[in-house]
């Protein structure tokens, strides 16, 4: 049987880890895109960059999820970890954090769409605001993927 605390612990670690990781692999690919843009034409790095930074985000949406898992954490069961909060578990928190987990892996297609946005911005600079609206698209969906986890954490009493 495993302990509670070490679920949640895998829900902390992987609702912080995974979307990490996907980000800076995001953020990668874009800003190779927007490293050859500006070695091209330096007067457009900085624009290049907001769409770099783009797929940054999710990691930033996993840390507040591992944040809040560890807020509810402290504040059910002690610095320790959860142990039993009105009957939720820390397997019912590791299923309430999987979608912040998973909305980690929308910065890799994130970070496709926003070096093609950048490609395209450095031909025409036209089309920079439809590049970002792609962009953002993709977006929604980590946002939704922390939206998810914090619904979940919050109707089990996790929060």
């Amino acid at each position: 049987m495993v302990a509670e605390g070490v679920w949640v612990a895998l829900a902390v670690g992987l609702s912080m880890g995974i979307p990490g990781i996907m980000s800076a692999l995001g953020v990668g690919l874009a800003g190779v895109a927007a490293a050859a843009v500006a070695s091209e034409d330096p007067k457009k790095a900085y624009t290049a960059f907001v769409m770099e930074v783009l797929p940054g985000t999710q990691g930033i949406y996993g840390f507040v999820a591992g944040f809040l898992i560890l807020v509810g954490s402290a504040l059910s069961g002690g610095a320790g970890g959860i142990t039993v909060k009105e009957g939720i578990v820390g397997l019912a928190v590791l299923c309430a954090a999987l979608p912040a987990i998973l909305q980690g892996f929308t910065s890799y297609a994130q970070g496709r769409v926003a070096a093609a946005g950048i490609a395209a911005f450095a031909k025409r600079p036209e089309v920079f605001a439809p590049s970002i609206m792609y962009t953002v698209m993709v977006e929604l969906y980590a946002i939704l993927g922390l939206l998810g986890t914090i619904l979940m954490l919050t109707f089990t009493g996790a929060l």
